[in-house]
Parts: C-alpha cells; structure tokens; sequence
C-alpha cells in the first residue's frame, strides 16, 4: 500500500507586512483571488497526472500564508472539492487554515467549516496592546479576542493560535498576562514561538544594526520555563519544540514534516518533499517560484512552476531526519531510522555518545530524544546535523 502524504497550498497574500516576517507573503493593491485560485486547480491537475502522487491518499491539508483567510470560503470550498476529485482523501483528514484576527469575518468562517476545513490557526501573538504595535499586527487585542470567539462559534472545536514571546523589553508578567488570556479560550493546541531575527526583514536590519536588543540567554529560557509550566496545568502538553496540545490534539500536518513524511506544496513559493526509496538518492526536494505573478504566468504556460530541485543524499536525508525528528519530545524511532538508513543514529552521527553522557540526549523505549536540559540548547545540536 502507498504511503499517504500531506498537501500543503499557500496562499501569499497579506492585507500588511509584519516586521519580522520572511515568510513568502505579499501586499497588493487588490487581490487577484480568482486568477490564483484557477492557478492553484490547474497545478493540481498536473500533479494528478504524476506518477509519484497519484491515486495516493492525502491525510492533511493546510492553507498556509500570507493570509488564507483572504481568499472566500467558496475559493478555498472550490479547492478543497478539486482535491477531493483528483486524490483519496482519508476520513480523519485534518484541514487546516491559517487566519489572522483582522481578516475574521463571521460569514467566511462558518463557509470555511462548510467547506470542509476542520482546523483553523489564528495568529494572534500577544493579547497586549504594546507589543502588538510593536510587531506590526494588524489588529488590536479586542479583535484577537473576538477572532477566536468567532471561530468557536463557526463550530470548529479544533482550533488553534500563535504567541510569540522574547520580544525586545517583554516582562515575565506581560508573558504570564499573555498566557492567562490564551487560556482563558482553553485552546485545544498553542504554538509559542521565541522572536526571531531573520536576514531581511526590517527587524532583522535593526538587530544587525545594533538598534534593537534581544533579550539575554537566561531571559529566554526563564519565559520558556514559564510557559511550559503555565501550559501544561492547564492540561496543553509540549510535543515539539514550539508546541503544546491536549492529547490526540497535535497538529497531523507538521507532524508529518517533522517525521520527514512526503508532502506536496502547491502555489507560490510551496516546497515539496518525495522519498524516492532509492539508495543513492533516497529524497528529492522542489520549490515553486515565488513571486505570485510569475508563478501564475508559469502555471498557465506550462501547469507547473517549479523553480528548484535537489536530489538529497543519504547523509543529508539522515541528517534532515535527526533534526526535525528530534524537535519532537518524542524523539525520533531508531527503528524507523534504522530501516530507512540501514544504519543506527549512533553509527551515523558518532557525537550522539557525547551528548547522551552529557545528559543532553537519551535513549528510551527504542526512542532517541533531546532531554529538557537538550531541548534548551537544541539549535546548537541541530547544526551538528546539517
């Protein structure tokens, strides 16, 4: 039997640009909704006729961004049908949109669960007015608040949000207040993520330039530590690295991609992931262009637009594997390793001994997992992966 894959569609349009974002996301004059959503049919017509997705199942959806709540419930109801035509769609599919508190609309989020998305992701990222500004958020805290009232009035159970924390001048109590307003909604699933500073992005600029200060080290492990502890009284278990959820409640999609299943991304600037079960190339990796226009213009020349491709070895599928496998708490199966790689982590990567007997790492269960002291150095173990 063919193993079942997850669908990614990103939708790149945004009603502003966030300071800190890389994502690939764009501000237009109008959004041409109609012209990409014909795209995003046609590109899943071509990829019907593909040997490597065909006839296969797909066990999750989700409309990333930008913002998908842009586009009509009857834009993303038209997709969601096409899909279900051209592939299986498994009977717990997890579907999943991603909407921000300014783009809530009552009307469109009650079409949503008509259409058939069953999981909605809000980026709400603080309920205080200060830092809001301060991260460029389009919307004010009331409008986070009734953001997440309206989506649990549409009726979707499964829901949801962001908060990001590390915020240049962020308190341990404007933390706690954020927390204790999260979980006044008893979310089902909660992402805290710690403030970044990516290459080209306004914030990244200022942090290069000295005129924006991150927290120190042990501010940050102080509100992680917060966190986790907040979350889980409140019965939000950490499951990955940025991620908490009451049992059976994690997100099936990113799960996916942290054990580095297939996933087929469709739209501009998606990402694709194929195990080929090949020895020598055992992974092969694309990317769509990423200007919309121009993918849109390659779409209809061609029904593709893929604009990079990479064969991936076995060293650095091994690698790719131990990394994202290992932001899960679970860890990732040395079984499953073994079977994919003909090989042990520890055969591969020698160093897993060095940090097992620093207590960073350990084995459990037939599991090899970071420990909570690996989780907080986690990034500097990942880099040993790639």
């Amino acid at each position: 039997m063919r193993q079942p894959f997850s669908l990614y569609i990103h939708i790149p349009y945004c009603i502003s640009k966030c300071p800190y974002c890389d994502f690939n996301s764009h501000v237009v004059p109008e959004i041409p909704e109609k012209q990409y959503t014909e795209s995003l049919l046609r590109e899943l017509d071509h990829y019907d006729l593909q040997e490597g997705w065909r006839n296969r199942a797909v066990q999750s959806i989700f409309f990333g961004g930008g913002t998908p709540s842009t586009f009509k419930a009857a834009s993303i109801g038209n997709i969601l049908a096409r899909v279900a035509a051209t592939f299986p769609v498994a009977a717990e599919c997890e579907i999943t949109l991603e909407a921000n508190p300014g783009t809530v609309d009552r009307e469109y989020f009650f079409g949503y669960r008509d259409a058939g998305v069953n999981r909605i992701s809000v980026g709400v990222q603080s309920f205080q007015p200060r830092l809001l500004k301060f991260l460029g958020r389009a919307h004010s805290a009331d409008e986070a608040s009734k953001a997440l009232d309206v989506v649990r009035k549409a009726g979707f159970d499964n829901f949801s949000f962001d908060l990001i924390y590390a915020n240049p001048g962020q308190s341990l109590n404007e933390l706690a207040a954020d927390l204790d307003a999260a979980l006044a909604f008893q979310p089902p699933h909660l992402s805290a993520y710690n403030l970044t500073f990516e290459e080209g992005t306004p914030f990244g600029y200022e942090y290069r330039s000295g005129r924006m200060k991150p927290l120190t080290e042990d501010d940050e492990i102080a509100m992680a530590e917060l966190i986790e502890r907040k979350l889980n009284e409140a019965g939000l278990h950490r499951y990955e690295i940025s991620n908490y959820a009451r049992p059976g409640r994690h997100s099936r999609h990113n799960v996916n991609y942290w054990r580095a299943g297939d996933y087929l991304g469709l739209g501009a600037g998606a990402h694709s992931y194929r195990n080929m079960g090949a020895k020598g190339v055992p992974g092969r990796r694309w990317s769509n262009e990423k200007n919309p226009g121009c993918y849109m213009e390659r779409i209809e020349s061609t029904s593709e637009a893929v604009a990079d491709r990479e064969d991936i070895d076995c060293i650095k599928a091994a690698g790719e594997f131990m990394f994202l496998g290992l932001r899960m708490t679970e860890g990732i199966s040395i079984a499953a390793f073994h079977s994919r790689f003909e090989k042990t982590p520890a055969e591969l990567f020698p160093r897993i001994a060095v940090w097992i007997e620093a207590m960073l790492m350990e084995e459990k269960n037939g599991f090899l997992r970071l420990t909570r002291s690996g989780l907080l150095v986690a990034n500097s173990i990942f880099v040993e992966f790639i």
